[in-house]
Parts: C-alpha cells; structure tokens; sequence
C-alpha cells in the first residue's frame, strides 16, 4: 500500500512540475501579447493555450536560433 501511494505521489509531483513548466513557459509571451501588441495593432487577444501552442510551433521551426556552435 505505501508503494502504490509513493507511485501515485510521484506522477501528481510529475504533473504539477509540468503544468508550472508549462505556465512559465508560456505566461510572457501570453502577457505581452495580450497587453502591449493586442491592443497596439488592434489584434486578436490569444488565450493560454493558443500562445502555447503557437510558442511551441515557433521553438519547433526555429530550435536553436540564437545558440552559436564553434567549429574547431
């Protein structure tokens, strides 16, 4: 029994890191857009998920955009 509950606490541990991760991630650009450009250029406001989904498009296209790699 004191094994399932440590298996059972471990994935709730796994999932809150995650859902914080997610928010992290996403909660900037989220703000700025809704916030600065949204109403600046008269935009569509995003909501959580479409701006994480739509960071997580660009990291895909362009991964490592500003990481340089010297050559020896």
């Amino acid at each position: 029994m004191n094994n399932v509950l440590t298996v059972i606490g471990g994935i709730f541990t796994f999932i809150f890191l995650a859902l914080i991760a997610v928010f992290i991630f996403t909660a900037p650009s989220w703000y700025i857009w809704n916030h600065i450009v949204a109403p600046k250029f008269d935009a569509p406001l995003f909501s959580f998920w479409e701006a994480f989904f739509t960071i997580l498009m660009i990291r895909f296209m362009f991964p490592n955009i500003s990481s340089k790699t010297e050559k020896k």
